[in-house]
């Protein structure tokens, strides 16, 4: 019989669900925004928030056992630093993040078993169509997937720091969605011109976006198919996050489409999370968890390791020359043409 720490361990992950829906009824009920003006009650809280107060109780205690909110001597709960992050005003907040996985991720992880018995979207099973095709046609979640995936983008102020763009002249984001690694870029390599790449709607909001930034007048936009062509002209070229949503032929189009825009000695940035070679190594626990999230969600997408784009990147072209850590386990994979 497994001993009381097994069980515990065991009760522990299979819990997880519950702290999922917690933390993000804590966003949606406004709690963290009610929290983040000043400390409250409970009876304060649930007044501010419309919630039955014995009923909120029970949720902050739990939220308390995890360290998002505390309650001090007089009986006013505050947040802590982990619980601002859930607050709308908080530069890096997750609360968007919280609401899409505790809401179309959430149901799509429910058909796990389905999509390791066949390899297929949970997304798609659950949903009827597989993700891109559905949110396209639901602009209501596309836009919470889009804030969503905003949320998980803190790492983008970080990239300037771990790669020295003033070495170049002209940087093009591929599939750069609305500029904000872009913009994040631009903002710290002032001698730099960009070009924003992606779908024709993404462009118009990423030109929406750049000008409000005061960018635009360094920025040409450019819409289209990264698996036709890319623009040409830069002497860098960005993929952040575009990989791990496709298998590895139509990952090696785009790469040899950036490598036909590229001069020889060209620059490419890859930001992906690399999965480690054993299970246990640090760090990589984050990838490996998304690798299975790309398989509920996309089916064809998935977290490689460092050897796998190494090959994937050799068959396009690019010699790999370095990785350096951004945070939340990304890696910029640097690459030469």
């Amino acid at each position: 019989m497994a001993d009381d720490g097994a069980h515990r361990e065991v009760l522990s992950k299979l819990t997880g669900a519950w702290l999922t829906q917690a933390v993000a009824a804590m966003a949606e009920l406004g709690l963290a925004d009610r929290l983040d003006e000043r400390p409250l009650t409970c009876g304060e809280l649930a007044r501010a928030c419309g919630a039955h107060a014995g009923a909120l109780f029970r949720l902050l205690r739990l939220l308390e056992s995890h360290d998002l909110v505390e309650q001090g001597t007089g009986g006013a709960y505050a947040l802590t630093p982990t619980g601002a992050l859930l607050s709308s005003r908080h530069p890096d907040s997750l609360a968007d993040l919280a609401l899409f996985y505790a809401g179309p991720f959430y149901a799509s992880w429910g058909a796990l078993p389905y999509a390791v018995r066949t390899g297929r979207q949970g997304f798609e099973h659950v949903y009827g169509k597989p993700f891109f095709d559905y949110t396209a046609e639901h602009p209501e979640m596309g836009t919470g997937f889009d804030r969503a995936m905003a949320c998980g983008s803190s790492f983008f102020t970080q990239l300037p720091q771990v790669y020295d763009f003033t070495r170049h002249r002209h940087v093009v984001d591929v599939g750069g969605g609305r500029g904000a690694l872009l913009a994040a870029v631009l903002a710290q390599a002032e001698g730099v011109r960009g070009t924003l790449f992606d779908g024709p709607g993404a462009v118009e909001r990423g030109r929406a976006a750049l000008t409000e930034a005061g960018l635009a007048d360094r920025c040409d936009f450019a819409a289209g198919d990264f698996f036709e062509q890319v623009p040409p002209g830069g002497d860098v070229y960005l993929l952040s996050r575009i990989l791990h949503d496709w298998d590895d032929e139509p990952c090696a189009r785009v790469l040899a489409n950036c490598r036909a825009a590229m001069p020889a000695g060209g620059r490419l940035l890859v930001l992906e999370r690399l999965v480690p070679e054993r299970p246990h190594d640090a760090p990589g626990a984050l990838a490996i968890a998304w690798d299975v999230h790309m398989l509920v969600n996309n089916g064809a997408g998935r977290e490689r390791t460092y050897l796998e784009y190494e090959r994937l990147l050799a068959g396009a072209g690019f010699a790999l020359e370095d990785v350096r850590g951004l945070p939340l386990d990304v890696n910029v994979l640097v690459a030469r043409a």
